[in-house]
């Protein structure tokens, strides 16, 4: 077995890991403020998917998308410690409808603040758990619906080589609209392929992975079926198929 797989299993060993953070009022005890602008239309990522017929292909109204923003740009003080906004943000799309989570344009605390010691941090900081909380609060009852998510325009670079790799090019090659729509032109691996576990263990993969096994108590135990590599409009994106286990 090869080390990816190892790690792609660990990952999905849902008795492994359990979230630290399940109250939303974390996100604004850290620093993080939720954008009141809803409107799905101010994302880029809402446009270029629906009018490449991806939400369609998924059987999802792209009328009922919201934006979802979270930004970290608050100066606050915890348990006598400050933690001043680094500009970090994440800004998704959410149906909750549809069970669907579009992640649209991201960039964490680390990123944001490189040379920053990891203390000087907000504790709160990684997409995964920022996301879920978003989340939870707006699908209320019905979180464990779940079931669709895409990483739109990556630009991580080793996950795009891993994304090359996978449908048999080289580094070299950036023709993402040949693999359009995600149905018709994608490529997309299962549990079964080295390249799913390549994929799920890339830089985009890992934090779908850590999103369904530290809140499994709020999502339900869920697995990524499949990830299916696609274009939308020249950019490489990623789909991963949620399902229930058992």
């Amino acid at each position: 077995m090869v080390a990816d797989q190892q790690t792609a299993i660990v990952l999905l060993d849902t008795d492994r890991a359990v979230g630290r953070w399940t109250q939303y009022g974390d996100l604004v005890r850290y620093g993080w403020r939720k954008d009141e602008d809803t409107d799905a239309d101010d994302s880029v990522g809402q446009n270029t998917l629906a009018d490449g017929g991806i939400f369609k292909e998924l059987s999802i109204d792209a009328a009922e998308n919201e934006k979802v923003l979270a930004e970290h740009s608050i100066d606050v003080m915890v348990d006598g410690r400050k933690y001043e906004g680094t500009g970090a943000y994440y800004n998704s799309l959410f149906n909750i409808d549809s069970g669907l989570i579009v992640a649209d344009a991201n960039s964490s605390p680390r990123a944001e603040k490189k040379d920053w010691p990891a203390e000087d941090l907000p504790p709160l900081k990684q997409w995964s758990d920022v996301v879920f909380l978003l989340w939870q609060r707006i699908a209320g009852s019905n979180v464990q619906r779940f079931q669709h998510h895409i990483q739109y325009a990556i630009a991580n670079t080793d996950t795009v080589r891993i994304m090359q790799k996978a449908v048999g090019e080289d580094d070299t090659f950036s023709d993402w609209e040949s693999f359009q729509p995600l149905r018709g032109g994608g490529k997309t691996f299962r549990p079964d392929s080295d390249e799913y576990y390549a994929l799920l263990n890339s830089p985009n993969g890992f934090g779908i992975a850590w999103f369904l096994i530290q809140h499994k108590a709020q999502l339900g135990i869920k697995t990524v079926s499949e990830i299916t590599v696609f274009g939308a409009d020249g950019d490489p994106c990623l789909y991963f198929a949620i399902s229930p286990v058992g």
